[in-house]
């Protein structure tokens, strides 16, 4: 019997013309579900993962010493396996719950406006004028209120300002800690407070201008670098300005300003904590600021 492969392609033509719209109602949602399907699995693949978290850097690399990742590409458990948290369902809930959030972050001007770095003070021009500041441990503010005078103001200008240089002593200090094996309760926490200043300055992680694999220049652009940035001196100080600094006084910086950083979210690696002590179960950050304070907590 031989196939008449015309009419048959005729036959077909003139049954999409006429049921092209009943096609299109069918198809459309079969293909959508079978695309995105496709990019859950791929998206939770192990190679999928790996793009960014292997030969990354200490930042997004995979640790290969934890036991846990030792089966990985072979035929161990998944990398979803053991981070739930990281499936495509669970992000897009996630994101879908930071929306108002997001929409007031958006909205904080103080955070997304544009600065031209010409028209801030750097750094190195604060400290030139006020060398002594970074010895500065406790703050001496006249017009502080009564209750917070009472319990102590405590503002170390060196660890923040560690945090935004992550100094070459620090680096170096780092760096011997890091191949070190069984540290001690003091060198572990000199670790974690390194690590934090480390990942605390913005460049490690976040290099505006990079190569991409063929090396080719590109531009980061994930990261609003007309910010200003909240760890420099001028991110918690924004009316010490070449227009008004030295003349004007400086106000004391708000509440606002420091909870652009400490609002208690995770970046990074670590949890920055927040700028309030309503939660008095745990007094822990509480002290760091105010060091005289004393809470009776039942």
């Amino acid at each position: 019997m031989q196939i008449n492969r015309k009419e048959i392609f005729e036959k077909v033509k003139n049954f999409i013309i006429k049921r092209h719209i009943m096609l299109v109602l069918i198809i459309a949602p079969i293909g959508g579900i079978v695309v995105f399907s496709g990019m859950v699995l791929y998206n939770q693949s192990e190679t999928f993962c790996q793009k960014c978290h292997k030969n990354q850097g200490t930042y997004v690399s995979l640790d290969m010493r934890i036991p846990a990742h030792k089966d990985i590409n072979k035929g161990g458990p998944t990398c979803v396996s053991c981070h739930p948290d990281k499936a495509v369902e669970m992000l897009l809930i996630r994101s879908l719950k930071k929306v108002p959030k997001y929409s007031q972050r958006v909205a904080n001007l103080r955070v997304k406006e544009s600065v031209d770095s010409k028209n801030i003070y750097q750094d190195e021009e604060c400290i030139s004028c006020h060398p002594e500041i970074l010895s500065l441990a406790e703050v001496d503010e006249p017009n502080l209120p009564l209750q917070v005078k009472d319990i102590g103001l405590r503002y170390d200008h060196n660890i923040h300002y560690r945090f935004e240089h992550f100094r070459a002593e620090d680096e170096q200090r780092w760096k011997q800690l890091r191949v070190k094996d069984n540290l001690n309760k003091d060198e572990q926490e000199e670790f974690t407070l390194l690590e934090k200043i480390r990942i605390g300055n913005c460049e490690t992680c976040h290099i505006q201008s990079k190569k991409d694999e063929i090396g080719k220049n590109v531009v980061d652009k994930t990261v609003n670098y007309t910010a200003r940035n909240p760890i420099s001196c001028a991110g918690c100080h924004e009316d010490a300005l070449p227009t008004t600094h030295p003349g004007n006084d400086m106000k004391f910086p708000s509440k606002e300003t420091c909870q652009k950083c400490h609002h208690g979210k995770i970046h990074g690696k670590f949890q920055i904590f927040k700028a309030e002590c309503e939660d008095l179960t745990n007094t822990e950050n509480c002290v760091k600021c105010h060091p005289n304070i004393q809470l009776n907590v039942d």
